[in-house]
């Protein structure tokens, strides 16, 4: 596991824990022009979302949830366009590019899966270990 990836995880990790502090001191750590960078998150955050869906979505669906979550006190997602947003979830739903073929810059596209993984995480009820568990499987996928 690269020292990215395991910073990454630790990210998360802190934020999900409401350690904001650690969060903060830990995000400050990751280079966004590492090659791995935003695995990690991505990674977390497509087992998040294929939780959250586990049948899939239709684009109707996954634009419901989105207008659902912008605005709300505790997701700050109102800072990220709709359409980008919708992306990200398709993305982790089926796979793809939601950066818009790199036109997005891989630190917004890590904030905002931050964001919405820290939401879904909370939507699915997760506890500790559901959590910790979450984690330690995002880690083996980018191991693998």
């Amino acid at each position: 596991m690269t020292t990215v990836t395991v910073t990454e995880l630790d990210v998360l990790a802190s934020l999900l824990r409401f350690d904001f502090i650690g969060f903060a001191q830990k995000a400050g750590a990751l280079d966004p022009g590492d090659p791995h960078y935003g695995r990690a998150v991505g990674a977390a955050f497509a087992l998040a979302v294929r939780r959250r869906f586990p049948r899939g979505a239709a684009p109707e669906e996954v634009s419901g949830y989105v207008s659902g979550i912008l605005g709300s006190l505790e997701a700050g997602a109102e800072d990220f366009p709709p359409a980008f947003l919708e992306g990200l979830v398709a993305e982790g739903l089926y796979g793809g590019d939601a950066s818009g073929g790199g036109r997005v810059d891989p630190e917004t596209v890590l904030q905002a899966r931050l964001v919405l993984t820290f939401r879904l995480v909370r939507e699915l009820g997760l506890d500790v270990g559901g959590q910790r568990e979450l984690l330690a499987e995002a880690a083996r996928r980018v191991a693998d």
